[in-house]
């Protein structure tokens, strides 16, 4: 299997997982935080929703400058615009992916905020670090859910409140 094969079969499964918890999503409460230095549900949301944009991103650039393109984030006010907007990042990434050669995921990328360098890795590693950073928010949502009696999707494998495993 080739990289890029690998690389969207992790995005297709990612996806699928996320669009459970997307789908549970209280819009009525996105401003919720669950601690004074925590992110905002509704920020955490629309991270792990544009996080698939990523594998476009690390394929068609070498780097993304935050002083030269500050993040603006896109405005969501319900699952319904969520579910849409997900669904067309997640094509984006699964199309750049298809659309790329193998050779592609060798070559540098750089995450900076001008001379501040963040990350200096190959475009692979920031696609699996997209993927990985899917997952870590996801369980932050998860955390989100639990504090706010919202019952907590599955990921992989039961949660207390779907004890019997769907997949």
């Amino acid at each position: 299997m080739t990289r890029k094969k690998q690389l969207q079969a992790q995005l297709a499964a990612e996806a699928a997982t996320t669009r459970k918890f997307i789908e549970a999503f209280p819009f009525d409460k996105k401003d919720y935080q669950v601690h004074e230095k925590s992110m905002k549900i509704g920020d955490i949301l629309l991270h792990v929703i544009d996080l698939p944009l990523w594998a476009e991103m690390a394929v068609t650039t070498d780097e993304l400058d935050f002083e030269k393109t500050p993040y603006n984030p896109k405005q969501l006010n319900s699952v319904e615009e969520a579910m849409t907007y997900f669904n067309e990042c997640v094509s984006k990434g699964m199309n750049a992916l298809e659309n790329a050669n193998d050779s592609v995921f060798d070559e540098r990328w750089v995450l900076r905020n001008g001379d501040q360098i963040y990350s200096d890795s190959t475009k692979e590693e920031i696609v699996r670090v997209a993927h990985n950073q899917t997952i870590h928010h996801r369980a932050q949502l998860g955390v989100n859910y639990r504090m706010l009696n919202i019952p907590v999707p599955q990921s992989y494998g039961p949660t207390a409140d779907y004890p019997e495993f769907q997949s």
